[in-house]
């Protein structure tokens, strides 16, 4: 059923084409179905396709270097954003706070004009707080941009930090934020002042930030994907340690209005938590660590257009189809 439902997403014309695997403790299985592109001309995906990731960059990089700060020492998750970026307003915002998206900062600022890098920055500074820090869930992409400048503030630029302590340790030759080759790369939209978008991040702030940013900007195909999840599912080798991976999938937002891990959205898995994330071009990714299971599944669903809101149905269809077929739910 998970297959025939992954599988439609390309027969029913709802994304040109998909690469997806199914991990379980005994079997990883991977398919690569359907188109690169549809336009300006008919393009056959291949295998070995990269794509753009956007957000699931917050789980894969930004999320895994603040977990590996805090094993460190350099980092707490009590620690105020405030100590690091003094511009910051809200003195009560916590790294906990960032990662769960229970800062209370708003999901964007209408008409914010971002002509620059340091306009991102700026745009960061002037989010204003629309309710208090811990008492709600809000997705924005201020918290992870906020995280991606704490970093900075650590260490070396979150390029060398990602390529150093992820991408070499675990042979991710296809990941990066600036693909070598951009023919490899699946497009993404047709934007009105951009053109067809390849190679070239497709998120706004991300790309007015050279393609390097705290919430987006990875490329990576499915076999590093692959390999990324298969090293959270063996105790993190050799990236992160067992307590950090058990640190992820725990709620931290408890009597909140959804539940959040360490970067990671929840999905109910019997008596556990699965962690899951998603990426605006249409990726996804839910992993159970406790069932050593996990679903990725990556396409273009803004291919040509952004208009394309059934994906979103779909997707959801998809990831309750996979929690009942490999998850914990009894």
């Amino acid at each position: 059923m998970l297959d025939t439902m992954l599988k439609k997403l390309v027969s029913d014309g709802i994304v040109p084409g998909i690469s997806y695997a199914i991990i379980t403790p005994h079997r990883t299985k991977q398919h690569v179905i359907g188109m690169k592109q549809f336009f300006p001309e008919k393009v056959i995906l291949e295998p070995d396709a990269v794509y753009d990731i956007a957000s699931l960059t917050k789980v894969i990089a930004t999320t895994t270097l603040i977990l590996q700060q805090i094993e460190s020492g350099n980092l707490q998750l009590s620690d105020k954003v405030q100590d690091f970026l003094p511009d910051f307003r809200y003195s009560e915002v916590t790294i906990l706070h960032l990662l769960t998206h229970s800062s209370g900062l708003a999901k964007n600022i209408p008409a914010y004009t971002i002509e620059s890098k340091e306009d991102v920055y700026q745009y960061c500074i002037a989010t204003p707080q629309i309710t208090p820090a811990g008492t709600d869930v809000t997705y924005a992409d201020a918290n992870f941009l906020l995280l991606g400048y704490i970093i900075e503030q650590l260490g070396d630029d979150i390029e060398t930090q990602v390529t150093r302590n992820i991408l070499m340790p675990l042979g991710l030759e296809n990941t990066s934020y600036h693909p070598n080759s951009p023919h490899t790369c699946v497009p993404t939209e047709d934007h009105p002042n951009r053109g067809l978008i390849t190679g070239i991040v497709h998120d706004f702030k991300a790309w007015q930030m050279d393609g390097i940013a705290g919430h987006a900007g990875l490329f990576s195909n499915l076999p590093d994907l692959i390999r990324y999840t298969k090293a959270l599912l063996h105790d993190g080798a050799p990236i992160l340690k067992e307590e950090s991976i058990i640190r992820i999938a725990k709620n931290y937002t408890p009597n909140l209005n959804r539940s959040r891990g360490l970067g990671w959205d929840l999905v109910p898995s019997g008596d556990h938590f699965a962690i899951y994330h998603t990426g605006f071009t249409g990726t996804f990714m839910v992993i159970d660590l406790s069932k050593k299971t996990a679903l990725i599944a990556l396409t273009n669903r803004v291919h040509p257009s952004r208009d394309n809101t059934i994906f979103l149905e779909r997707r959801d269809q998809i990831v309750a189809q996979f929690m009942q077929d490999l998850g914990g739910r009894t």
